[in-house]
């Protein structure tokens, strides 16, 4: 069954490793998505979501700029981010795991994410039945092309892993 993401009540987040000692973080927002959700085989699900690059911050102007250029994400060339499922796995309890493939700067590579279903409720203001799910993983940002970093001493300034957190709210079609 069809499921409207809620633009307004999801958020995409990522945040990596700075300098080895701090972690950098911020969100993109959700430019379109379509879920399909079995309530009855949860296995029989799937989503697929486009995320506008252009939104994407950390809440400082300068470093926002500096990953929206090529060094990063090349926004410019590549304005999206997007996500397919390609299988998901009911553990029971309400969480799965999600195999799936997400795009960036043009380059494809497959994705493990643990999630967290909740729900449907009825929400008392609309009337309307909604669901939540949470995912979450770590990607190497290497296999997507976003290669930029500074060496200094015992590594680099980037780390190589980012940790992906999705926080996502839909409503029944």
């Amino acid at each position: 069954m069809a499921w409207q993401v809620d633009k307004a009540h999801t958020q995409v987040a990522f945040s990596i490793r700075h300098l080895g000692v701090s972690f950098i973080k911020g969100t993109v927002s959700v430019a379109d998505a379509e879920l399909n959700l079995d309530e009855a085989d949860p296995g029989g699900s799937s989503l697929r979501g486009r995320m506008d690059m252009s939104t994407f911050t950390t809440h400082d102007p300068n470093r926002d700029g500096h990953l929206k250029s090529a060094d990063f994400f090349d926004v410019e060339n590549h304005p999206y981010m997007e996500f397919a499922t390609k299988k998901v796995t009911a553990k029971g309890g309400g969480k799965f795991d999600v195999t799936g493939e997400l795009t960036i700067k043009g380059n494809a590579g497959e994705v493990m994410l643990e999630g967290e279903y909740a729900g449907p409720v009825n929400d008392p203001v609309s009337g309307k039945r909604k669901v939540g799910f949470t995912m979450r993983g770590e990607i190497d940002k290497n296999t997507f092309g976003v290669t930029w970093n500074v060496p200094m001493e015992g590594g680099f300034m980037l780390a190589d892993k980012v940790t992906l957190d999705i926080n996502a709210q839909a409503i029944e079609a």
